[in-house]
Parts: structure tokens; sequence; C-alpha cells
């Protein structure tokens, strides 16, 4: 399993991000980049980004700072944050809307399909040919689309919503074997008896922290630039000091004095500053000073007194005080007990006033991937006290957290599939009744034209009965409000026993270690079961004659298998530029939250902003796989798939024919 963050993709000084996220990876864990070949096995697999098996792996590899001397320029007035292309639409509140909806991925799906139906329709009114025979096939598109929702919606939205009022509502009611399960991190002492359970606001992790249990929703800061990348809203907000920069033009950063006569060293707020490491065959790591590990600090110092650089002469018992904390850096002392002294040229801001790209919070403290045999740094979780490091996210965290994800995949997948055989079936039958009876259409007679699978049926269905109830099944909030009645049965006698189930657990847990694209798995299982029911159908039709009930057959399995391949292609293609857009999306929303503080905002106001941002990153990578399924299925198929695939019939159809011909002449 690959751990994702939700950083930008723009790495310090060029670097490359190996932070790639998805469904059981996420997201909120920075990667590194293993070892180059020279330390390490060859490359065995190549998915989005580089992943290198050894069978030694380095803990630690050698370290160094660059120190890139920069003189007093033209300081910026104020900060001016890169815009990128597409920021407009990841800042608007509608894609937050969506975002947040974007679990209820059956009824997502059907809406994405019902406009791909739409689209379709009026592709289908604008191509040459029978005006009768397009506009009846234009309303068969337009109707599955609509069918198709309106099914996702009554069918399978109430079990997605059961399965999320037990998670927000009575998961305080939950075993506490079940709660052991889904959240290794929790402190089952703090969580009272189950009898009489506390209020999940009074949960504890292991750690004495906040409990959260979106555990990947990992701490963030903004990119580090150099001192002299900044604006003067940064040095004066930020970094506490008062300049006349005119005045200091020209000088080094180290000389630099304020208007009240004292240096810029002495003035300087540490609590944002720090430094950018490179280590070898690895992204360079952005650690706030602060934040520091003492093992990472001290085999850094080990390398630079190899290198002879002046972090080597670092007395490391001067960094840290008794209780193991960092102390300001102008205490820091050298090995003989002098001052040591901190070169402003290797210093780097984490200003939230001058970046949209943000990077998880890391000390330099590594963990072993257990499943990728590689070590990673470790992140935090945002439960951190006054600024402080959260909880550590560990291997055993991020294993359930993956397995919990499948399980509730599951849970919405399970009725949509069960459903997908005989809503099918029953709209085969339905769509043209509607289409005669409302609309005085009926589909044109053909002399002798030769079969060919119309895909509007199975495909359309296939995708329809996905995600839109969200909103209208949210269940009961944890302030008290009363539930709606019809979610709470469907959590008490659906979502409760399926989510304590430890045979649905274990298979979620092999599932989640086998793939990372559940989502996407599950809508082609959707679209076999449709398909396959065609197949069987068309098979079964005593009124065609064996050669073109074989030929239509054919058809229609091509049109499974070759949208499936088709889609498979273009969502790995289209894997980078997605995790690209939710490291931006995750970056935009840290900026919002950074600026909400600065401007004293409540603590209710910027939650608003942080909570349940790793479910809205989700959701990008959700209506991403979503979307390329599904407008492939409905639309590019039925489009320009079918003519493909009726082609590769007729030709079947015909060597076949051919070779009965030269069999009867032999």
């Amino acid at each position: 399993m690959k751990i994702h963050t939700t950083q930008n993709l723009n790495s310090l000084a060029g670097a490359k991000s190996t932070n790639m996220l998805s469904s059981n990876e996420i997201r909120l864990n920075y990667s590194e980049k293993m070892r180059r070949q020279l330390l390490m096995d060859e490359p065995d697999s190549y998915e989005s980004n580089v992943s290198f098996k050894g069978k030694n792996p380095v803990k630690d590899a050698k370290k160094i700072i660059k120190s890139i001397k920069k003189m007093v320029g033209d300081v910026a007035k104020t900060p001016q944050p890169e815009s990128k292309k597409g920021d407009s639409i990841l800042k608007s509140p509608l894609f937050d809307k969506i975002l947040n909806v974007a679990e209820y991925e059956t009824v997502v799906q059907a809406s994405i399909a019902a406009v791909a139906c739409g689209a379709r329709a009026l592709t289908i009114n604008a191509l040459p040919g029978d005006k009768e025979n397009n506009a009846y096939a234009s309303g068969h598109a337009l109707a599955s689309g609509i069918v198709g929702f309106m099914t996702a919606f009554a069918l399978t939205a109430p079990f997605k919503a059961g399965s999320n009022y037990v998670m927000k509502v009575m998961k305080q009611n939950l075993s506490q074997k079940t709660l052991h399960r889904l959240y290794p991190h929790l402190d089952m002492a703090t969580i009272g008896t189950d009898t009489a359970r506390k209020p999940i606001k009074e949960w504890r992790d292991k750690l004495g922290n906040l409990f959260t249990d979106d555990i990947k929703n990992c701490a963030k800061l903004p990119e580090f630039k150099q001192l002299g990348d900044v604006s003067e809203t940064t040095f004066s907000k930020i970094l506490k000091v008062d300049v006349d920069w005119a005045a200091q033009k020209g000088k080094s950063f180290n000389d630099v004095v304020l208007k009240d006569g004292r240096s810029l060293y002495d003035a300087i707020d540490m609590s944002r500053l720090g430094f950018v490491v490179e280590e070898e065959g690895m992204n360079k790591a952005q650690i706030l000073f602060k934040d520091i590990d003492k093992e990472y600090l001290a085999n850094f110092i080990k390398d630079a007194k190899e290198a002879n650089l002046k972090w080597g002469e670092l007395d490391i018992a001067s960094v840290f005080d008794s209780n193991g904390k960092v102390v300001d850096f102008r205490q820091w002392k050298d090995k003989a007990g002098k001052e040591w002294k901190l070169d402003l040229d290797e210093v780097f801001v984490s200003s939230p006033l001058e970046t949209f790209d943000y990077r998880p919070r890391i000390t330099g403290k590594k963990r072993l991937d257990n499943k990728e045999n590689i070590y990673k740094f470790t992140t935090y979780q945002r439960n951190g006290v006054e600024d402080g490091l959260g909880t550590e996210i560990t291997d055993e965290m991020l294993k359930a957290e993956a397995r919990n994800e499948v399980h509730t995949k599951l849970l919405t997948w399970g009725p949509d599939l069960a459903f997908r055989i005989p809503i099918a079936i029953s709209t085969v039958a339905l769509i043209p009744w509607i289409l005669k009876s409302t609309f005085n259409l009926e589909k044109a007679q053909k002399k002798e034209a030769a079969p060919k699978i119309d895909i509007k049926e199975p495909i359309a269905e296939e995708a329809d009965k996905k995600e839109a109830a969200a909103v209208s099944f949210k269940g009961k909030a944890p302030n008290g409000e009363k539930a709606n009645w019809f979610v709470k049965k469907f959590g008490e006698l659906y979502g409760k026993p399926l989510i304590e189930s430890e045979n649905v657990a274990n298979l979620s847990g092999k599932i989640a270690d086998k793939t990372k694209k559940a989502t996407q798995h599950m809508v082609t299982a959707g679209s076999f079961l449709t398909s396959g029911m065609y197949v069987q159908q068309t098979l079964n039709k005593k009124e065609l004659d064996p050669e073109k009930r074989k030929t239509l057959a054919i058809n229609q399995a091509l049109c499974f298998f070759i949208p499936t391949i088709a889609a498979y292609t273009v969502d790995h293609l289209l894997n980078d530029w997605v995790k690209k857009r939710e490291y931006r999306y995750s970056g935009l929303q840290d900026y919002k939250a950074e600026m909400a503080k600065i401007e004293g905002k409540s603590k209710a106001e910027i939650e608003k902003i942080t909570g349940g941002l790793s479910n809205r990153l989700k959701g990008v990578r959700i209506l991403a796989g979503l979307a390329t399924f599904t407008l492939i299925y409905r639309y590019a198929t039925p489009v320009l798939i079918t003519p493909l695939a009726n082609k590769i019939g007729d030709w079947v159809n015909g060597r076949n024919m051919a070779k009965k011909e030269a069999d009867k002449a032999a």
C-alpha cells in the first residue's frame, strides 16, 4: 500500500513528489521516494510513482543542506500566492457540496449517467439517418438515465444513509471489539462501558489527544520559502519583525537590522522557521525547527560532520530541553559550549500568506511501511494541542483506514449489485412502454436489418442507480436533532449488523490489500452483471435464428469488454492529473483555514473548513473514477464503441458463414 498525501506536486526547488493518494492509500501520509537503484534492487512496479522494493531498506541515507546565498533585494509589499488554472472551480462552494455527497457513490454514478444519457440523446439527434429511429433512440437514452437515477435514489441511497447513520450517530453504541478494529488508536478506557458510553467528544486516543475517526487527516504546512522570497507582510505578521527593507537592500539576511535597532537574527520569531534537507534517493524534507526529531537530527549532524559542514559542530544536547522539546535556536551551542550561530541563508519560512501549496507536517521521524518494505516519513493527525504535534499516524492505523474505506464501499454497492439484474430486466420492459404511452414513440421496424446491439439498455441501466440522495438521507446529527425514522431503521437493521460483522471486515481487509481502486471495480462488477444478463437474454431469444443470436451476443459482450479496457486505461492515464487536483484542493482548503486563524476566526468557523477534509479529498478521486467509467460506459460506448463492436461481430459472423459455405462446397 502506498501512503499518500494531499500535498501539491510542486515540490521544493523543483523536486518531484511521490506522495500519491488513492482509495485505500490516501492521502494523508507524506511518502518518500525510496532509494535509487544504486541503493536498492531494480524497480518492480510503476503506478504513477516510483516504487522500489529492497531486501534491506535503508532508514537513514546521507542528508545535506545546501546554503544558497541570497542578499536582500526588492522585497514585495504584499504576498502574491500563485494562482493556477482551475482554482476557481476548486474554491467554489458548489464543488465543496458535491464532494460532501460523493460518498453516495451509487447515486453519484446515476447522476453522471443521467447527464451522459442527456448528452447521448443530443448526439443521436444530431446524427444523420432515419429521424424517426433517431427520435426513438434519443428518447430511450433520456428515459434510461431518468429511470436509472430514480431507482438509485429509491433503492440504494437508503442503505448508504443507514450506514452513515451508524457511523455518525450510533458509533458510540458499537461494541468495543468493533471500535477497536475500526480505530486501533482509540484508548478504550476513555469510552466508558457498554451500558454507559461517554460522548464521543470526551474520547481520547492512546497518546491522550482528542480522538478523531478521520485517521489520515494529517496536519500540513505551507510549502517553505526562503527568506528572500517572501513579502513584507510575512515578515511583519508571521515572523513578527519590522524592517525598512529599502535601507537593508544588498545586505545578507544575517546582517539585517530592524527599525528598532535589533538584528533580524535576534528578533525573528522561530515558530514558523525550518530547514529543507536533501536525502539520497528521497524527496526533500521540509521540517520546522520546533518539530525536528532527535534521532533524525543526530543522523543529520553526523552526516554534516563527515562533510565538514557547520551543522556537524552542533551539540545536539543544547537543542532539546529536559522534556525533549526544541529550545530557541539562539540557545544552541557547539561541542565546545560556545554559541552555535544559525546561517539565515539556510533558513526557510512556512507562511500561509505566500502559497496555496501545502505539504504534510513532518519531523524527520520515519516508519517502515510493512506492505512496501520501505521507510516513509511519519505524519501526524490534526489533533495537536496549541499548535503542537498531533497523534502519530502508524502503519496499523493506515491499514485500518484502508479496510474501513472498503468496508463502507461494500455496504454502499452491495444493494446496487443485488438489485442490478432485476432492475435491468424491468427497465428493458418499462422504457419502451413509457416512450409509447407518454411520447408516442416507437422504434421503426426494419425489413431485414441485421441485429445490432443496443447498448442504450445494457450499459444504461448499469450506471444509473447510484447516488444523489445524500442530502435527503442524512440522519440525525450529533447535536441531538431528531433522526429520520426511515434512515434510523436502515441503520439499525442493515448498517450496524454489517459494520460489526467480522466476516465483512475480513473481506474488506483482503480487498484493501489487493487493490486501490475499489470504486472502479464496483462499477465494473455492476456493468458485468448487467451485460451478462443481456447476453443471456439474447442467447435465449428463440425468435432469432442461432447465427443472429450468436452475433448479437458477441456484440453485447464486446460492448462490456471494450469499454472496460478503455475505462481502466483512461483512469490510469488520468491518475496523476487527478492527484494534482486533489493536492491543489487540499492546499486551498488549508490556506483558508490558516487565514481564518490569522484573522482571529473562531474554532467553529475553522472547523467548517477543515472538518471532513479527508472525506472531501476522497470525493475528488471518487468523482474522477465514476465520471471516467460512467461516461465511457454510458456515452462513449453507444456513440463510438458499439459501431466498432458491430463490425467485429459482423466480421466473426461473416467468417463463420464463409467457413460453412466452404465446408458445404467441399
